[in-house]
């Protein structure tokens, strides 16, 4: 089946929203206010359909955006040209099926385009997330350091050079 990309859009915050929980703690808990203050401080939101169908959904955020994240802060500290990956998450039945690559082929269509040198991302290894550390990997991005942030997880900091 193939899979599409595109901006998504205000009737997609509730299936946001529902995949983001069924999603955690691969990805950190996000209530609705929290998802409209990230998509304030977001370059873009993106949403894979696979069969008309929503799939996944991704959250970029470019250099010099008010988003607090701790992550995101050590990115900034560390590449002047980055885009940055919030977080992704692909639904059950999608998985394996290209949902998650178009999502990121996308993101790294948008950085070149943007003048970025690369896309940077972190994933838990404590609680462990040993498929999206396997998926990051398949993608061509490499382990900077692991450190711990602010929400109490042992992050894995990657980077994908353009």
């Amino acid at each position: 089946m193939a899979v599409t990309v595109r901006d998504a859009a205000p009737e997609d915050e509730d299936f946001i929203l529902a995949l983001n929980a069924a999603c955690v703690p691969a990805v950190g808990d996000m209530p609705r206010e929290k998802y409209r203050q990230y998509a304030g401080w977001a370059c873009r939101v993106l949403i894979a359909e696979a069969g008309g169908k929503p799939a996944g959904f991704l959250i970029l955020v470019r250099p010099g955006s008010a988003y607090p994240s701790d992550n995101y802060g050590w990115f900034e500290a560390a590449f002047d040209r980055h885009l940055y990956v919030d977080r992704i998450a692909v639904t059950e039945a999608s998985r394996g099926a290209g949902a998650g690559r178009a999502l990121y082929e996308a993101a790294l269509r948008m950085a070149r385009e943007l003048g970025e040198e690369r896309v940077t991302a972190e994933v838990n290894e404590d609680p462990p997330n040993p498929e999206s550390m396997a998926f990051h990997a398949k993608l061509g991005f490499r382990h900077l350091l692991s450190r711990p942030s602010r929400s109490g997880k042992v992050v894995a900091m990657l980077e994908r050079p353009l």
